[in-house]
C-alpha cells in the first residue's frame, strides 16, 4: 500500500499552451456568464460538464474502454447531488468526481486510487503554482522565437496606418450622421464594467481552479521497491513498546475495563436502572456520547499496531482472540454511544451537529466491523483502507440527498412539548435559522402550535422576495419541490388565531 504525498509528484515535459489557453478562456467566459452576479444551482453542474469535456479533449483520452465507461458513470453520479441542491458537500462531491473523471481518463500510466484521489483533491490548490510555472516556461520558450509580425519593427510599422485610419474615421463620423449615431450607441461604461477588479479576481480564481485539469502536467514518480523493505525492518522497533507481553497484558486490561463500561451501560441505559440523585438519563447519555467515540478510535489504532504484519499477533495465540473480543466490545461501545446520543436528542433537540454525530458514529462502527473482517479473513491493510474509503464515500454521497433542514425541523416539531411530545420546548430561534426548507413541517403544525405562525410567515415572505431575482441558473430539484409546495399551499402560513382570514 502506498500513500500519496506531494513529493511523489513531478512535472511532466512542457507542452504548447496555445490550445490550453483558448480552452481556459472559453471556460472562464462560460463561468462568467453562468455565475458572476447570479445564484448558483444547476449552472454549476452545466459548467462541470463542459469543463470535463474540454479537459478530456485537450489532454487526450488514454484509458481503456471499461475505465471510460466506469468513470463516465462516476462523473454523472457525482453531478446528481448538484442537481438535487447546492451545499458544501454536494459541491465537494461534484468537484472530486469531475477531477477524477479527467485524471483517470487522461492518465498515461495507471496509478493507485490513493494517488488519484490526492491529485483530484489538490487540484484547485495547485492551480496558481502550476499556472505560474507554465507561463514562465512559455515565456522562456518564446524568447527569440516570436513571429515576424510580432517583432518590434513590424509593430512600429502599424503606427502610421492606424493613426491615419483614426483621423479618416473621425472625419467620416463628422460628415456622416449614421456613423456618428452608431458611435454614440456604444456604451463605454458597459465595456469598462468588464474591468471591474472583483470580476477580474473572479476570472483569476476560476482559471487557477481549473488550470491543472485543462493542462495536466503532473505524473507520479516511479519508486524502487527496495525502500519498502527498509521501512518494514525499521517498524520492528515498535516491539520495544508493543511486544508480545505488552500487547497481551494491555488487551487483558482493556477487555476488563471495556466490560465494566459496557456493563454499566447495559444496566443504566438499556436496563433502565435508577441513577444517583440529581442525575437524569439524558445527562448520563450526554456525558459519554462523544468521549466513547474517541475511545473507540484510539482502540482501533491500537488494534492496527498490534495486528501489523510481523507484529506480536504472529507470535502469540492468545492475542488474536483477545483482539477479536476487544473489537466486539468496541462495536458494542459505539452502539451504546449511538443510544446515548439518541437519549440526549430526545431530551433536548436535534441539530445539524447531533445528526452529524449520528452519521460519524455509524462510520466508526463500520470501520471497527471492517477491522474485524480484516483480521478474520487475513486481509492486508490496503484492503482495510480501501473498504473504509468506499464506506466513507457512499455515506457522504448519500448525505447529499438528505434534506437536513426539513429533517431537523420535522423531528423537533413532532417531539416538542407544545405538540404533546416528550422533548423540550421548541427553540424558535434555531428553528427559524433552518431556512425555507423547514417550511413544510413548520406550516403543517401551525394550527397545533400557533407560535410557529410568525416563523412561517417571515420565512415564506423572505423566500418569495429572494425568488423574484432567481432564474434558471439557481435551479435545483430540492428548491423546485419547495416551490411546488408553496404554490399548492399559498395560504397555509396565515395566523390560525385569525380564523384563516390573514
Amino acid at each position: 500500500m502506498s500513500i500519496a504525498t506531494a513529493s511523489d509528484l513531478e512535472i511532466a515535459p512542457a507542452r504548447p499552451l496555445r490550445v490550453p489557453f483558448v480552452a481556459a478562456a472559453s471556460c472562464i467566459a462560460l463561468a462568467d456568464w453562468l455565475f458572476y452576479g447570479w445564484p448558483i444551482g444547476i449552472s454549476l453542474a452545466l459548467f462541470l460538464v463542459v469543463l470535463g469535456g474540454v479537459a478530456v479533449t485537450g489532454n487526450g483520452v488514454q484509458a481503456a474502454r471499461g475505465i471510460q465507461i466506469a468513470m463516465t458513470a462516476v462523473f454523472v453520479a457525482g453531478l446528481l447531488p448538484l442537481i438535487e441542491g447546492i451545499n458544501a458537500l454536494s459541491v465537494t462531491v461534484a468537484a472530486l468526481a469531475t477531477a477524477l473523471f479527467v485524471i483517470l481518463i487522461t492518465a498515461r500510466e495507471p496509478s493507485s486510487w490513493q494517488r488519484n484521489l490526492f491529485e483530484a483533491a489538490t487540484t484547485p490548490f495547485r492551480g496558481p503554482f502550476q499556472l505560474a510555472v507554465d507561463l514562465f516556461r512559455s515565456l522562456q520558450s518564446m524568447n527569440g522565437q516570436l513571429p515576424q509580425w510580432l517583432s518590434a519593427a513590424s509593430l512600429v510599422g502599424w503606427i502610421i496606418p492606424l493613426a491615419a485610419c483614426f483621423v479618416f474615421f473621425s472625419l467620416f463620423a463628422s460628415a456622416n450622421p449614421l456613423i456618428e449615431y452608431r458611435l454614440h450607441q456604444i456604451d463605454l461604461r458597459a465595456i469598462f464594467s468588464l474591468l471591474d477588479p472583483r470580476r477580474i479576481g473572479f476570472w483569476f480564481l476560476t482559471v487557477c481552479a481549473i488550470w491543472p485539469l485543462i493542462l495536466r502536467r503532473f505524473r507520479w514518480k516511479v519508486r524502487d521497491p527496495e525502500p519498502r523493505a527498509a521501512v518494514a525492518t525499521e517498524a520492528s522497533d515498535l516491539n520495544h513498546l508493543f511486544g508480545v507481553q505488552a500487547v497481551t497484558r494491555s488487551l487483558l486490561l482493556f477487555n476488563a475495563l471495556f466490560a465494566l463500561q459496557s456493563g454499566l451501560d447495559l444496566a443504566y441505559l438499556w436496563g433502565g436502572a435508577s441513577l444517583p440523585d440529581g442525575m437524569s438519563h439524558a445527562q448520563y447519555a450526554h456525558r459519554g456520547a462523544y468521549p466513547l467515540i474517541v475511545t473507540a478510535l484510539l482502540a482501533a489504532g491500537f488494534v492496527l499496531i498490534a495486528m501489523r504484519p510481523g507484529g506480536p499477533a504472529d507470535h502469540s495465540r492468545l492475542i488474536r482472540p483477545l483482539v477479536l473480543a476487544w473489537i466486539g466490545q468496541n462495536i458494542l461501545l459505539v452502539i451504546s454511544s449511538i443510544f446515548r446520543l439518541d437519549l440526549y436528542v430526545a431530551a433536548y433537540t436535534l441539530t445539524y451537529l447531533r445528526l452529524a454525530a449520528f452519521i460519524w458514529m455509524i462510520l466508526v462502527a463500520t470501520g471497527l466491523l471492517l477491522i474485524l473482517i480484516q483480521i478474520v479473513l487475513k486481509k492486508p491493510n490496503s484492503w482495510l483502507l480501501t473498504a473504509n474509503a468506499v464506506s466513507l464515500a457512499l455515506v457522504l454521497y448519500g448525505c447529499c440527498f438528505i434534506n437536513v433542514p426539513r429533517l431537523v425541523a420535522s423531528y423537533n416539531v413532532e417531539h416538542c412539548r407544545e405538540n404533546g411530545g416528550t422533548g423540550p420546548n421548541l427553540d424558535l430561534r434555531y428553528l427559524a435559522s433552518l431556512g425555507p426548507q423547514a417550511l413544510p413541517p413548520v406550516e403543517a403544525s401551525v394550527n397545533k402550535i400557533p407560535v410557529l405562525w410568525s416563523i412561517a410567515r417571515d420565512t415564506r415572505h423572505n423566500y418569495e422576495i429572494q425568488q423574484l431575482s432567481a432564474n434558471w441558473r439557481g435551479f435545483g430539484f430540492r428548491t423546485w419541490r419547495l416551490d411546488r409546495y408553496l404554490a399548492n399551499n399559498p395560504y397555509i402560513a396565515q395566523n390560525p388565531l385569525d380564523g384563516g382570514k390573514g
